[in-house]
């Protein structure tokens, strides 16, 4: 790519020009490997977010103009662009990222700088492009550096968090803090489930009262939902502390009857160690006589069985455990 040639200062720039936007240099077009990369991270992510902000401009088949393998391509998808229903301010951040391509493999930001200060871009619009086009090359650490800068109106928040909890492998930390420094107003039922999930991994008390807030309708399917994860994907260094927690939360009385209910007859019932989770509830708010209704195996853990404990809850009931 040949570096970036500046038309002359008294010319007026035109974005839906272009040969104003990519400086008359007639052979235009993305580097190969460019659009290898491209390809490679929309596979690997799903799709991408400049997809989507396509979409919401009028393309209504991205995927046909983006990423340009030629100098024609490249036309077509600035025809696309200029000519779609969207805002000028939507089709100039567009095309400033699809500038930020041109410039990658020199790494230094020429054109898109350029282009963005011919076009007046204010910056929260080349903000926010920036910020999604490191979520599209997954660099989502970077990309967050972005995307929580205060001049933003939270965009894509679902989409965004759903990507952060898929791709943290086991870490949910960039999820947690792109939530708690954006508060976004989540509405899809995937994304408050995923960010419920990144939350439960931090803390089982925390994503209880998180289930709390929500509306009646998810308040039980989240708590049910922090049960299973609990008892089926708990590290095995912490499992036992976070089945402790889970059994001494402060529960409604519904909320110790959904409890009861989703361990012995709803899905719970086939999670293994089910019973074992009830009677250590029961047990530990003191309901002892009802601890001995539960019906669990007879697996031996550090020397105490079940069977051990319930006869030793038995004797000391004494004449009170058959009432």
């Amino acid at each position: 790519m040949a570096p970036y040639q500046s038309r002359d200062s008294s010319t007026i720039f035109n974005y839906q020009n272009f040969d104003d936007v990519f400086a008359e240099i007639p052979d235009c077009a993305y580097d190969e490997e460019v659009v290898h990369e491209i390809e490679q991270n929309k596979k690997d992510l799903e799709g991408l977010f400049i997809d989507k902000v396509m979409k919401l401009m009028g393309i209504k088949r991205p995927a046909k103009f983006y990423p340009p393998k030629t100098n024609g391509d490249l036309r077509n998808l600035h025809k696309a662009i200029v000519e779609s229903s969207g805002a000028e301010q939507s089709k100039i951040s567009a095309l400033y990222y699809v500038l930020l391509n041109i410039d990658l493999p020199t790494e230094k930001r020429v054109w898109s700088g350029h282009f963005e200060e011919r076009a007046f871009l204010p910056p929260k619009y080349s903000i926010f492009m920036k910020g999604i086009w490191h979520l599209d090359r997954r660099e989502f650490q970077v990309a967050l550096q972005y995307l929580t800068h205060p001049s933003l109106i939270p965009t894509f928040p679902d989409e965004i968090l759903e990507l952060l909890v898929r791709k943290a492998n086991g870490d949910f930390s960039l999820a947690l803090a792109y939530y708690h420094t954006v508060q976004p107003a989540l509405t899809q039922s995937s994304a408050i489930q995923c960010l419920f999930r990144a939350i439960a991994a931090s803390s089982v008390t925390e994503a209880f009262y998180f289930s709390r807030g929500q509306p009646e309708h998810t308040k039980r399917h989240l708590f049910e939902f922090l049960i299973s994860l609990v008892i089926n994907n708990s590290p095995k260094t912490t499992i036992a502390d976070r089945s402790v927690e889970l059994v001494n939360l402060p529960l409604t009385q519904e909320e110790e009857a959904w409890f009861q209910e989703y361990l012995l007859h709803g899905d719970g019932r086939g999670l293994s160690k089910s019973k074992d989770t009830l009677m250590m509830r029961k047990i530990g708010t003191g309901k002892f006589t009802e601890s001995l209704s539960v019906k669990v195996g007879n697996r031996t853990v550090g020397g105490l069985d079940w069977r051990s404990l319930s006869e030793a809850i038995k004797d000391g009931l004494g004449p009170r455990s058959s009432t």
